[in-house]
C-alpha cells in the first residue's frame, strides 16, 4: 500500500499528513504560515513540516496551495496578504531538496480531488466544488477529470461577475460573486445594515435560530449564492455542488433550499440530477486530494 506526504498551505495555517493511498490518514501536523513573513519563510516552514512528517516511506509529496498555480507547479499569483508568494517554483523547489515526485494544484482543486477518490464525489464524472471561507473558490470535475484550464487557473468561480458595478472584491473589481457570497461579504453587509459586527458563522446561526436581522440577511445571502450556483449549473451541467469552507457547516441547514432554488432556475435537462450537498471530508478534503496527485 502507498503512502504520500499530503501538504494543505492556507493563508493562516500549513497542514502536513502522511496518507495512505486507501485514503487513511497515517498521522497530521500543522504549522502557522506567518504569511506577511514571505514567501521564502512559508518555503522554509512548509520544508520543516515536511521533514518532521519523514519522507521515508513516501512514495512524493502532494500540494494543495492557495493562489493561482500554474501547470508547471509554480505560484502564478497570490494576494496582497501573502507577500513574494507570486513567483515561486514550488513544485521544482520541494523535489530538488527531497528527490521525490512532488505535483502542485491549489488548494480548491486539492479538495476537488479529496472529495473525488475519497468523500462526496466518489463514483461522479461530473461535479463543482465550492469553497466558501473568507472568500470564494471553486474547482471543476468533468468527465472525470480535474479541469485546470490552459494556465492553471480554471475554476476561479468567486470572480465570476455576479452583478456589473456591484460591491466592491478584494481582488479590485466590482460585483464578483465573492462580494456577496463569501464570509467577509455577510458579515460586512450585516454590518453595513445594523452597525453591528458580528462573523459570518455567528449570522447563520443566528438566523437558524429565528433572529429577524440575521434572517434577513441569510435570505439576502441564500439568493445571491443560489444565483450563482444557477449559473454555474447551467454552464458546466455537473451532477452535484459540493459546499466545503469554513462556513459551509453553519450553511448546512440551507443547503436544501439553496437547492430548490437553483432548481427552479434550470432547464429541465440541467435539474435532472442535480443537488448541492456539503462535503463529507470538511478539513481533510484538501489533505487527502494533495496527496491523491501522486496516488495517479
Amino acid at each position: 500500500m502507498k503512502v504520500a506526504i499530503g501538504i494543505d498551505i492556507g493563508g493562516t495555517k500549513i497542514r502536513g499528513g502522511l496518507v495512505r493511498d486507501d485514503g487513511k490518514v497515517l498521522r497530521i501536523s500543522e504549522v502557522p504560515t506567518h504569511a506577511t513573513n514571505g514567501g521564502k519563510a512559508v518555503m522554509e516552514r512548509i520544508m520543516a513540516l515536511i521533514d518532521e512528517l519523514g519522507i521515508a516511506h513516501a512514495c512524493g509529496i502532494g500540494v494543495g496551495a492557495t493562489g493561482q498555480i500554474g501547470l508547471s507547479g509554480q505560484i502564478l499569483s497570490a494576494t496582497s496578504t501573502f507577500p513574494a508568494w507570486a513567483g515561486i517554483a514550488l513544485r521544482d523547489e520541494l523535489a530538488t531538496r527531497y528527490g521525490l515526485p512532488v505535483q502542485v494544484v491549489n488548494d480548491v482543486q486539492a479538495m476537488a480531488l479529496g472529495e473525488q477518490h475519497y468523500g462526496s464525489g466518489r463514483g461522479i464524472a461530473d461535479f463543482v466544488c465550492l469553497a466558501l471561507g473568507t472568500g470564494v473558490g471553486g474547482a471543476i470535475v468533468s468527465a472525470g477529470k480535474l479541469v485546470r484550464g490552459a494556465n492553471g487557473a480554471a475554476g476561479e468561480i468567486g470572480h465570476l461577475t455576479h452583478r456589473h458595478g456591484g460591491r466592491l472584491c478584494p481582488c479590485g473589481k466590482s460585483g464578483c460573486l465573492e462580494a456577496y457570497v463569501s464570509g467577509r461579504a455577510l458579515a460586512e453587509r450585516f454590518y453595513e445594515t445594523y452597525g453591528i459586527h458580528k462573523t459570518a458563522s455567528t449570522i447563520l446561526q443566528e438566523a437558524q435560530s429565528g433572529d429577524p436581522a440575521a434572517q434577513a440577511m441569510r435570505d439576502e445571502f441564500v439568493d445571491d449564492l443560489s444565483s450563482g450556483i444557477a449559473s454555474l449549473a447551467t454552464l458546466l451541467n455537473p451532477r452535484k455542488i459540493i459546499v466545503g469552507g469554513g462556513i459551509a457547516q453553519s450553511l448546512a441547514p440551507f443547503l436544501p433550499i439553496i437547492g430548490q432554488q437553483v432548481v427552479r432556475q434550470l432547464s429541465h435537462a440541467a435539474a435532472l440530477t442535480f443537488s448541492v450537498e456539503l462535503s463529507e471530508l470538511r478539513d481533510e478534503s484538501m489533505l487527502l486530494g494533495a496527496a491523491s496527485l501522486v496516488f495517479s
